[in-house]
């Protein structure tokens, strides 16, 4: 439980970057990826242990993709 499958992990951070853009701060990055747990099933509950671990993947992910022409490829 509380698993996301490499593609939904590569969907989260398409969103982020689509809706608030490649520049966020952690902080503001993590709010957000919290907000959507809120939408994918089952992780509206998620302990806050399991969302730090996936939150710091995400972040890691979205930070690689900072580049506009690599990420209209990859999203």
């Amino acid at each position: 439980m509380y698993a996301l499958s490499a593609e939904q992990q590569h969907t989260l951070v398409c969103i982020v970057n689509e809706e608030r853009g490649a520049q966020l701060s952690f902080e503001q990055f993590a709010d957000t990826i919290l907000d959507l747990f809120e939408n994918v099933p089952g992780f509206e509950t998620i302990p806050a242990r399991r969302a730090k671990r996936h939150i710091n993947e995400l972040w890691r992910m979205y930070r690689e993709q900072t580049d506009e022409d690599q990420l209209q490829f990859l999203c």
